[in-house]
């Protein structure tokens, strides 16, 4: 037994599901299934009792969830006063963060960060990767989460990798398209296409997609909008919107507000990275949670 079994299992006890749980792990239910298991292999008992949508856990499950939250707080506690040692935990730093996709899973991470210091100032700063990029150069940020766009051979900013992200062709769930199969991108134009104009340029696959199909690509409609600027407005239209399948997205689909169409030709995808300026390190705060959003957008992959 080990501290990211127990992590894992307290989190399925928490969401009552494992998918949510998962979701929150940023960890596929499968990987989690699997941890939950081995735990109950190695302890000999069954933990969880895995009823048809809500997991509940056992008599066993109960006394091990309470020892988990008090190893769990007693570990944080102390790497808590070791970082207070190092210089953590106070001041302020300032992160970017793309408007989409993206602010759910940072809006937890960095929740928990400022419950555990409460004394730093953490500033957040939302818009489009250009608009970042500016207030990074400037030294208004530490460091930004945005999309790599390889159309810039800009020297002054490191882009650290971290993980694929999906597009799909998304509408409203009372949209004409809304579960067909099979269509074709000719099919998909008789709409309008809605879209942030800056997507254009970090698409795998965007222009090759639509060349194939002696089509040209739709020209943008939006600006830089917010998660549900779009899941409202794809909701009450019938446009077709070129959405990221992350984060508020897809809640939206798994609660049956939006639709994801079925496009074979379909393979658009960007790459999501952390940006710094070249040849700088990072101050105490801002390394930790560097390193804490790292981990977390990194098993976006998995």
């Amino acid at each position: 037994m080990d501290l990211k079994q127990l992590r894992y299992f307290r989190a399925v006890v928490e969401q009552a599901s494992f998918r949510k749980a998962a979701d929150a792990l940023h960890i596929s239910p499968p990987a989690l299934s699997l941890s939950v298991k081995a735990l109950e292999g190695e302890l000999g008992v069954t933990l969880l009792d895995r009823n048809p949508g809500r997991v509940l856990p056992t008599a066993f499950g109960h006394s091990l969830y309470h020892s988990a939250v008090e190893i769990q707080n007693n570990v944080q506690a102390a790497l808590d006063r070791l970082n207070e040692i190092r210089g953590i935990g106070s001041g302020r730093l300032a992160i970017g963060i793309l408007p989409y996709g993206i602010p759910a899973t940072m809006g937890r991470l960095v929740g928990r960060f400022n419950e555990r210091y409460p004394n730093l100032e953490i500033r957040i700063a939302l818009g489009s990767a250009h608009f970042l990029r500016k207030r990074l150069a400037d030294g208004e940020l530490d460091f930004m989460i945005s999309e790599v766009d390889e159309s810039l051979s800009d020297h002054a900013f490191e882009q650290e990798p971290l993980f694929r992200l999906r597009y799909g062709l998304v509408v409203g769930h009372r949209h004409p398209l809304a579960g067909k199969r099979n269509l074709t991108l000719k099919r998909i134009l008789e709409y309008r296409i809605a879209y942030a104009r800056t997507w254009r340029s970090v698409l795998k696959n965007w222009n090759e997609t639509f060349a194939s199909e002696g089509l040209q690509p739709p020209r943008p409609s939006i600006g830089e909008a917010t998660d549900f600027f779009f899941i409202n407005m794809i909701s009450n239209c019938n446009a077709v919107a070129v959405l990221p399948m992350i984060g508020t997205f897809m809640d939206a689909i798994e609660a049956g507000q939006l639709t994801e169409l079925h496009v074979p030709k379909v393979d658009w995808s960007s790459i999501v990275a952390l940006v710094y300026r070249a040849g700088e390190t990072l101050s105490p705060n801002a390394g930790l949670l560097r390193d804490e959003t790292r981990k977390a957008l990194s098993a976006l992959s998995a």
